[in-house]
């Protein structure tokens, strides 16, 4: 580099600086920024202003003179300083000489002639903008692959676990739709929040390991409002399941249900409480759900639990759901003891009888379980007690509840 070549800067409002003197060459400031990228192409930049005379004298400084006919090489930085006497005389050696660091510190810049020889004879995948890029395409993978494990999950929950998984949709409280809502919102963000930006990087790959010239990597506009999408749904997901609504099966309790109801007493039975549990409904993806339970608790059937008498309304917000309901609530409690009845008025009509002997009191009558369930078009009623009086016995008081049901909803 010519000793009498100077470091200086723009003057505002002008175009470069003036020589003080006349063996101090004028300089002017041209601002580029290196692509970690694109090493190559900032390597044909530089050169191309040596051609039109501008020769890079530090950072974004350029000393105006003659044309010169030359080449650069960029290589990666081994540290925050500037390489030391042994790596600029093995440069030397090859026709290289030191000019300086890139503003951000990334590359070291040498300038040659054309006939100097590349310091490594390898192609630009082993530069510090390629191994840049395969991380960053490497990391890219883990979002959407969690994600993607959480939506095999959901499924598997969904239908594996829950025992009535159209049931189990319909009666979904407010705290757990969001939490359902956020999952899925997650899930499918987390999958597509980069792959524009994975795309274009998969490009850039490709270009750079063709040894072409490339661009700057385009920004991804959406990205970053994709992520914070992400975020949010991820962080709302994850409050609702450590904190949750302490929703119980039945809203409120009533000396009298005030909804329709057929009680234990009306079919040869005893109550056996004081109180109904009533639950009035509104579901944002179920629809409307009345339920209507006497006594607090009288057993399970697998891990469903099951009230001594009570009486379920589904009328959901998409009527077809209401059929494969139907089919569930038949297929879990009736099992193969399932009957099917023909009622006027009604699409599909089940009923079901299971005698249970009663083997911790035999003195006591066997345990009776009867369930009745009714469809019509898109609602469904059902119908569970341990009284003793047949329910088909009484399926004019059910037509007459599921009309007054079908009003209110």
């Amino acid at each position: 580099m010519d000793e009498n070549l100077r470091e200086t800067t723009e003057l505002p409002g002008s175009g470069g600086t003036a020589p003080s003197e006349e063996n101090e060459p004028e300089t002017k400031s041209i601002r580029f920024v290196p692509s970690a990228y694109d090493p190559r192409g900032i390597e044909q930049w530089l050169s191309e202003r040596a051609a039109e005379g501008k020769l890079l004298l530090r950072y974004d400084d350029f000393v105006i003179g003659e044309p010169r006919d030359c080449r650069y090489h960029l290589e990666p930085a081994a540290d925050d300083d500037d390489p030391d006497e042994s790596l600029r005389e093995k440069r030397a050696r090859l026709g290289w000489e030191y000019v300086c660091r890139t503003k951000d510190g990334i590359f070291y810049i040498w300038r040659g002639e054309k006939t100097a020889h590349v310091p490594t004879p390898k192609d630009c995948t082993d530069s510090y903008g390629y191994r840049r890029l395969r991380k960053k395409l490497r990391r890219s993978y883990f979002l959407p692959m969690f994600f993607l494990v959480v939506d095999i999950w959901l499924v598997y929950f969904l239908f594996s676990v829950l025992s009535l998984p159209v049931m189990s949709f319909l009666t979904m409280e407010k705290s757990e739709v969001i939490q359902f809502v956020s999952i899925i919102l997650g899930s499918i963000l987390g999958i597509l929040s980069e792959a524009k930006e994975r795309n274009e990087m998969w490009t850039l790959k490709r270009a750079m390991e063709a040894c072409e010239r490339v661009e700057k990597m385009p920004r991804n506009r959406r990205a970053k409002a994709n992520r914070a999408l992400t975020i949010i749904a991820g962080v709302l997901a994850l409050t609702l399941i450590f904190w949750r609504v302490n929703d119980t099966a039945y809203g409120d309790s009533y000396d009298e249900p005030p909804l329709p109801y057929i009680g234990t007493e009306m079919l040869g039975g005893e109550r056996g409480s004081d109180w109904y549990g009533v639950r009035d409904l509104s579901t944002p993806l179920g629809g409307h759900v009345y339920s209507v339970g006497e006594t607090p608790y009288a057993g399970t059937i697998d891990t469903w639990m099951q009230y001594s008498t009570e009486l379920d309304f589904y009328a959901p917000r998409i009527s077809a759901l209401a059929k494969p309901l139907t089919h569930e609530l038949r297929d879990y409690f009736m099992e193969d003891g399932a009957q099917t009845l023909s009622i006027d008025g009604f699409d599909e009509a089940y009923y079901a009888e299971f005698i249970k002997p009663n083997t911790r009191l035999p003195n006591e009558p066997d345990e009776v379980h009867q369930f009745l369930i009714l469809r019509r078009g898109g609602e469904v009623l059902y119908f569970r007690t341990e009284a003793p009086d047949s329910l088909r016995e009484h399926l004019d008081e059910f037509a007459d509840i599921f009309n007054q049901y079908s009003e209110l909803a």
